[in-house]
């Protein structure tokens, strides 16, 4: 069974990424009205060179390496400065007023992307160092909150309150499974929604959004139901869809799922809702059958990264949430997206391989495996 999720989640994750690339090929040819027509399919096929590279160099990477003191230090260093770096002029690109970029040259970087992902990278190392003293305040609670307070105020600054819900959605499932105490988290969880609905109350822009979306008055949501109407049971054709055509903003990366409704229909929507449960199912078994405390944290943690933020992002697209900036993983166009993505499957992979090391390992005469939790 592990053997068989450990190759279902890579033949679906490289099977997705494919079908993405055909579709930016046509969708984003559609949108490139003043440029080269096949600039983003070839952006797309780098980012995707770059990311494939970047997934096989986690997946045999020894994930033990993360729990190493220095390593936990790096990347809490590496969040909160990738996170600051938006400001900085001249680097930092702002767009309608938030700053969450960071311009090199033709490409802009999301930090918050990679925040996510290190964010499970660390709690899951985190975690898996210190055991069962995470029920002790210090361990369990103190340290855990005083990183998220240096990730969440540059989130809250530039504003990104989407990012800060993932990252502390994430955050928070991971120490949960880990063994925090549920009734300080909780309490806190309670306390920070609070809060954060307060600031959004005062962010015009997103109140302004809000009141568009329970009126129905947002024309991306509108235009991506007008696709799926079209597309039916079966779709109107590859690559004949009219919605690409200016009429849905966005539709290359944010709104591909719905390119993808209106071209093959409802069929081809539900084979991916599909493929992202088997993925969530490949990941959960590989986390249950890890080796240790922290590869089964790592491959919960990843696995609820990609999946949850694929829900979301067709949640959005189809008027059941309102809408915000989450890409759909191995589809959408965009670099960052890309990459994190793939690194995840990296990490669930690498743990997968350690777990069927583990289980063809032949236990010598008088000695057991030690797990290294």
């Amino acid at each position: 069974m592990l053997r068989v999720c450990v190759r279902m989640v890579a033949a679906l994750t490289l099977a997705l990424a494919a079908f993405g690339v055909l579709v930016i090929s046509y969708a984003g040819k559609a949108q490139a009205s003043t440029q080269d027509p096949f600039h983003f399919l070839e952006m797309q096929l780098i980012f995707l060179g770059g990311s494939v590279v970047a997934g096989a160099a986690l997946y045999f990477l020894d994930y033990r390496l993360f729990r190493e003191k220095w390593v936990l230090w790096a990347l809490a260093a590496a969040m909160v400065v990738g996170l600051l770096l938006v400001f900085v002029p001249g680097l930092g690109k702002t767009v309608k007023g938030s700053h969450r970029w960071i311009g090199l040259g033709p490409v802009n970087v999301q930090p918050v992307e990679f925040v996510k992902l290190m964010m499970v990278v660390f709690l899951s190392a985190y975690l898996g160092r210190v055991g069962a003293l995470v029920r002790r305040w210090k361990e369990g609670f103190l340290v855990p909150l005083a990183l998220l307070g240096a990730v969440g105020v540059p989130l809250l600054l530039q504003p990104d309150f989407g990012g800060l819900m993932v990252v502390a959605g994430l955050s928070g499932a991971l120490l949960l499974a880990g063994g925090a105490d549920w009734r300080r988290w909780g309490a806190l969880a309670l306390l920070g929604a609070l809060l954060l609905g307060a600031v959004m109350a005062t962010n015009e822009n997103r109140m302004a959004r809000l009141r568009n979306e329970a009126t129905g008055q947002n024309y991306q949501t509108f235009q991506a139901q007008v696709a799926f109407s079209n597309g039916g049971l079966t779709g109107v054709g590859l690559g004949r869809g009219m919605q690409k055509e200016h009429y849905l903003p966005e539709c290359h990366t944010d709104f591909i799922f719905a390119v993808i409704g209106e071209d093959l229909g409802l069929a081809a929507t539900g084979a991916i809702c599909g493929a992202y449960l088997l993925l969530l199912l490949g990941g959960t078994v590989i986390a249950l059958r890890a080796p240790d405390r922290q590869g089964s944290l790592l491959a919960f943690g990843a696995t609820l990264l990609i999946c949850a933020q694929a829900a979301a992002n067709m949640a959005v697209v189809t008027h059941l949430f309102p809408t915000k900036g989450l890409a759909l993983p191995f589809l959408s166009y965009g670099g960052s997206s890309l990459l994190t993505s793939f690194c995840a499957i990296g990490l669930i992979l690498g743990v997968g391989r350690r777990a069927l090391d583990a289980a063809d390992a032949p236990e010598t005469p008088g000695k057991r495996l030690v797990s290294l939790q």
